[in-house]
């Protein structure tokens, strides 16, 4: 048969010859080019590239028609056996895709295997469109560079390695230096090299070394890998995307092993910018050569499947009666080739291993160390057999202690996920040996929230492996009791499965399950004074809670001077809190029923037991005065959990919750309601000596539903005997912490308007004890116990702080009997309280119980005059203004304490912020709308602070302000002269500033100090009673905000209310007539970002979106200044200020 020319025309084929030509049985097709091929992925972005496809088209056409005859002809018309063998075999492996016609190529590398029929070409219809990166101008680059492939949104990642990979088959060298260029673009560089800097890899350091220099002279600091901008969000996955498809597309062709020149020269190139001084080089030179290990070992790992998959065919092989020979060896070679392209692949990985990660695991930027954190986590999970081993855990163990903590949080994440699997204990168990108490430090004391949750959950897997010792898990249980919830709630678990350990151990003392059950019988479900197994769970949580308590029983007691305390009011204890986290975790702690029975139950009958293993398991329940402590706080953590699941689902509206499951929960609040109004007074019996197990059983008042109690229409007395209860824990305590919370339950009881008349009286029979001991104690110019004086008036000050008290405070005692008038005093509590603040024992030398008592009296009276405002509010609006001359008598002694006491005595600085509070409580009453003829009487209710005043005021300030920088070790610049007070005197609570123990919380208490009466002197200003009058008005607000940047962003925040609200969005032009805009007051240390735009003031919108709205007088003299439009202006901005007063 004469083969026809393939250069001639198909058109000078002769038509006529072909009828009489023998036919062949086979099918014949038209030859697809390869740029045709539907099977292959296309790349036709650009005309060049179009060019260059049809130029390849024409290459690979011509001899596809000498192919076609070839196979036509009869020689080939019959495969033989093992030809078929082998399309049977493929075809198993691929039965819905056809294999398409292979065009001879070079040797090698065949057509179909450039490109890897990975899930790249099968998704990519279905694969979300990825955001474009931005590419970098370039003058250079035409367009048709790697780099614009690589990013152009037609194109696939292994398309574009297979056009690579076809390019370095025609020009090695072309291809290479468009790969390193494109590498080099990636940093945001638009430097390039050519094939002669290709062609001398020797040269490569030199040639790198001056790219960095030219590119360092133009300071660029932003670069792709890290920029914010929107066009680089997926930049990081397209370049780590585009060499995995690279590598693994030289794999399947074979290159990546009978072609070491490519993945050489991206070695020498890669692994010397990975070093460079440029972070943009070493970044991402970095992040490419870590991509390449990757990719590298999820192939090494494919080449040891494959390889063990021979190895069983080769065993199958062998086993069968007849073997084939020939097809063993065949096996053996492949087993062989395997083992040989497996151990190539893994020296190209150590290569990168050693070039690259060894110096960037600890280099100058801590993004460059969590990339290769994450890439050896990787590495270890992908490719066990190679990195699983103490040589490489190690680095994961040094960065441990890595300062980014970044960095640290990804160790932890990538051994998280090694502990994960049981089957990696044997090999870390060298590893957590030594860096065991590097993870528990971790949890501990890691500045990073997150890390130490992290951390926690960590140790939680490795206890369950046993690699814990029994000081690691004590130490990670203590934190049942830190601040930080992120850390408790990560502990709860950890907890929970220590304590099932713990109690494992404690049943094998009685004899398991069995022996426990035999001991206590059969367990009677709503018998909870009974024993039961729960008990000794509880007693195991409550001993470990007591053993991980380390700072002792001082931690639990609450101070006797609230103005001590850091603990802000109505914050949980830490017993409280662990309490919290135990009820998440450990499932008996819920059964709040249980607990009561156990709280209750008398164990000293456990000696009478008739049996000894009933008196052992009693004697090993019972509790001891800490642990019912403990048992109290989980008691109330159990009843308000129980409670509030019960109100969420009742108060389902969404219809996740059935109207039986909402029913249910009703009933579970009215049988909890009822059965704690039976359990609080018996616990009160019980341990109502304790101070601290009386407060936490008086909590217990303040979730009991009172309404239900109502609706169920029970008898009063029993609501009335559990008030007496309360009274009883009120009069009989002299703990601070019991008296507020027994006037919270009290408070509590009294939102009830059907069991108010009830609580009215009880409050009456409390406010009768203590003012009738008030009068006995206290008789003016006789001695008194200062003791029980200052538990007294200590009651009448939580009394008044929830009852109004006008009516009690003003009521003058006539006495019976002339033997009664001799022993009490007849003037009202007002009064008393005013001479106890006058009283000259109680003065500086005196002893704290002396202090506490002045400040007691001093919070009574202003609890006063705060009801008095209240009422006369009401009084006001009838037209009646009562006399209210009196309470300037109160000023004066505050005044006459200030003056006497030392400026950093405790006195003293109460004395300071109730003097203040007293002038701001009356300011407000220049918002109440008068009637006819109380104007003026309202105008002189409201005063200003004098200015002798004013100097004693400031001199406090200045004070506790030095104080605060000494201890903070902030300095502040020189004060200029300041007539208002002289330099105040050193401070006498000097205390040891070596005792790093409480550095911190003195510090802390004296930043306190200073935002209170920071804050209650602008109150004042704002309100135009301190720094509105006389000749140096407006310096007290300089003076306050001389510092506000330097003293703290808590003071700063306080000062900046002086400043006024800032502008909400843009608002509408208010009328001509309140168009006046107030000056930005601009402090010299502040930033330039802390200047307030101006405000138009005035107008009503103004004034809501400040939700100050409030009817209010006019000053007399703001009256008669009306027609001058610049007092007017002023006028108005004091009114703003104060209208802040009337919120």
């Amino acid at each position: 048969m004469d083969l026809s020319d393939p250069a001639t025309p198909n058109s000078s084929i002769d038509m006529n010859g072909t009828a009489n030509r023998r036919k062949s049985g086979r099918a014949k097709h038209k030859p697809v080019l390869l740029n045709k091929d539907p099977n292959i992925p296309q790349v036709t972005s650009s005309g060049a590239k179009r060019k260059r496809a049809d130029t390849l088209a024409e290459d690979v056409g011509e001899p596809s028609d000498v192919d076609m005859d070839e196979e036509s002809s009869p020689d080939e018309s019959d495969p033989d056996e093992e030809e078929l063998k082998e399309r049977r075999r493929k075809a198993k492996r691929a039965p819905s895709k056809p294999a398409p016609k292979k065009p001879k190529a070079g040797p090698g590398l065949t057509t179909n295997l450039a490109v890897r029929p990975a899930v790249n070409g099968v998704k990519k219809t279905s694969r979300p469109k990825q955001p474009r990166a931005r590419p970098v101008k370039n003058t250079a680059d035409d367009g048709t560079g790697l780099y614009a492939e690589v990013f152009s949104e037609g194109h696939t990642f292994d398309a574009v390695a297979a056009d690579w990979i076809k390019r370095w088959e025609e020009n090695n060298l072309e291809a290479m230096c468009d790969l390193i260029n494109f590498v080099i673009k990636c940093t945001g560089c638009n430097l390039q090299v050519d094939v002669h800097d290709i062609n001398d890899p020797d040269n490569a350091v030199s040639k790198l070394t001056d790219l960095q220099d030219e590119y360092q002279a133009q300071k660029i600091t932003d670069y792709p890998l890290i920029s914010k901008a929107k066009g680089n969000a997926s930049f990081r996955s397209i370049l780590t995307g585009f060499f995995e498809a690279l590598i693994f597309t030289c794999h399947a062709a074979g290159l990546l092993y009978s072609d070491l020149a490519i993945i050489e020269n991206i070695d020498v190139w890669v692994s010397t910018m990975s070093s460079s001084a440029i972070r943009p080089f070493r970044h991402t030179a970095t992040v490419i050569s870590l991509a390449i290990a990757i990719t590298l070992c999820g192939v090494a790992n494919d080449l040891t499947e494959n390889t063990a998959k021979t190895m069983r065919q080769k065993e199958g092989e062998q086993k069968k009666k007849s073997v084939n020979k020939g097809r063993v060896k065949e096996l053996e070679g492949k087993i062989a080739e395997g083992d040989r392209r497996r151990t190539q692949v893994i020296e190209n990985i150590q290569t990168i291993f050693d070039s690259v990660f060894v110096h960037r695991y600890r280099d100058v930027d801590p993004k460059i160390r969590v990339e290769c954190i994450t890439a050896l986590g990787t590495w270890i999970l992908t490719l066990p057999d190679v990195f699983f081993e103490g040589l490489y855990l190690r680095y994961l163990g040094w960065v441990l202690s890595d300062t980014f903590a970044l960095t640290r949080a990804e160790v932890i994440k990538q051994l998280s996920k090694l502990f994960k699997n049981k089957d990696n204990v044997a090999r870390l168990r060298q590893f957590t040996e030594r860096f065991r108490s590097r993870l528990v430090e971790m949890s501990v004391q890691d500045s990073e929230v997150s890390i130490r949750a992290a951390a926690v959950e960590l140790l939680d897997m490795i206890r369950e492996t046993g690699l814990l010792e029994p000081d690691d898990i004590d130490n990670v249980g203590r934190l049942i009791f830190d601040t930080e919830p992120r850390v408790r709630k990560a502990v709860a678990g950890f907890f929970a499965k220590n304590m099932d350990d713990l109690f494992e151990g404690t049943l094998e003392d009685f004899g398991g399950e069995e022996g426990l059950q035999e001991i206590l019988g059969e367990e009677v479900e709503d018998d909870y004074d009974a024993p039961r197994s729960s008990w000794l769970k509880l007693k195991c949580v409550v001993e470990a809670l007591q053993s991980y308590d380390a700072d002792g029983e001082d931690q639990d007691e609450t101070p006797r001077d609230a103005d001590e305390s850091l603990v802000a009011t109505g914050t949980d204890s830490r017993y409280a809190l662990a309490a919290q986290t135990i009820y998440d975790g450990i499932q008996e702690a819920k059964d709040w029923e249980v607990i009561a029975g156990y709280l209750l139950y008398d164990f000293s009958s456990a000696g009478q037991a008739k049996e000894a293993a009933d008196a052992a398991f009693k004697s090993r329940c019972q509790l001891n005065e800490k642990e019912e402590i403990l048992m109290l706080e989980i008691l109330n953590s159990a009843v308000k959990g129980k409670l509030l699941e019960a109100v969420e689902i009742e108060a389902d509206k969404k219809g996740k919750k059935s109207r039986a499951q909402k029913e249910e929960s009703r009933g579970i609040q009215e049988t909890a309601a009822l059965h704690l109004a039976e359990v609080i007074p018996r616990l009160l019996k019980k341990f109502g000596s304790n101070s601290a197990t009386a407060s936490a059983v008086l909590r217990l008042e303040h979730v009991l539903n009172l309404e239900i109690f109502q609706e169920l229409r029970q008898d009063s007395t029993t609501y009335a005997s559990l008030l007496d209860d309360i009274n009883k824990q009120f009069l009989t305590h002299v703990d601070q912490g019991v008296l507020t919370e027994a006037s919270t339950a009290l408070l509590h009881a009294r939102a009830f308007e059907d069991l108010e008349e009830v609580t009215e009286s009880k409050l009456s029979e409390l406010w009768d004890d203590n003012i009738n001991a008030l009068r006995t104690l206290f008789v003016p110019g006789k001695p008194y116990d200062i003791s029980d004086l200052c538990n007294t008036v200590r009651r009448i000050a939580n009394l008044a702080s929830i009852s109004d008290c006008v009516e009690v405070f003003d009521r003058e005692h006539r006495p019976s009997t002339k033997k009664k008038a001799a022993t009490t005093s007849s003037a009202t509590p007002r009064s008393l309280l005013i001479d106890v603040l006058r009283d000259p024992a109680l003065d500086s030398e005196a002893s704290e119980e002396a202090d506490e008592l002045v400040i007691s009296a001093m919070k009574s009276l202003l609890f006063y005059y705060m009801w008095t405002v209240r009422s006369l509010q009401t009084a006001i609006a009838t037209g009646t203004v009562p006399d209210l001359s009196n309470w300037t008598t109160f000023a004066e002694s505050l005044v006459s304490l200030i003056e006497t006491r030392h400026t950093a005595s405790q006195v003293r600085l109460t004395a300071v912020g109730t003097y203040l509070d007293l002038f701001t409580l009356f300011a407000t009453f220049r918002h109440i709308r008068p009637t006819p003829g109380t104007a003026d009487a309202i105008q002189e209710i409201v005063q200003h602070v004098s200015l002798e005043a004013q100097g004693l005021i400031l001199k406090t300030y200045t004070t506790l302000e030095k104080s605060y920088a000494k201890k903070a070790r902030k300095t502040l610049e020189a004060a200029p002269d300041d007539d208002l007070a002289s330099d105040p005197e050193d401070s006498s609570d000097d205390e040891d500033e070596d005792d790093d123990s409480h550095a911190q919380h003195e510090t802390l208490m004296a930043e306190k100090r200073l935002c209170e009466l920071a804050g209650k002197m602008v109150l004042a200003i704002v309100g135009r009673v301190l720094d509105n009058e006389g000749p140096k008005k407006g310096k007290l607000k300089e003076r306050l905000q001389r510092y506000k940047g330097k003293l703290g962003s808590n003071f700063k925040e306080v000062v900046a209310f002086l400043d006024g609200p800032k502008a909400k969005g843009k608002r509408k032009p208010a009328k001509k007539a309140a168009q006046k805009t107030r000056p930005v007051v601009v402090d010299d240390e502040e930033d330039s970002s802390d200047e307030e735009p101006q405000v138009e003031e005035g107008g009503e919108e103004d004034l809501r979106n400040r939700e100050l709205v409030e009817d209010r007088i006019v000053d007399p003299d703001e009256e008669s200044a009306g027609g001058d439009e610049d007092v007017r202006a002023g006028a108005d901005e004091v009114e703003d200020e104060d209208e802040v007063m009337g919120d």
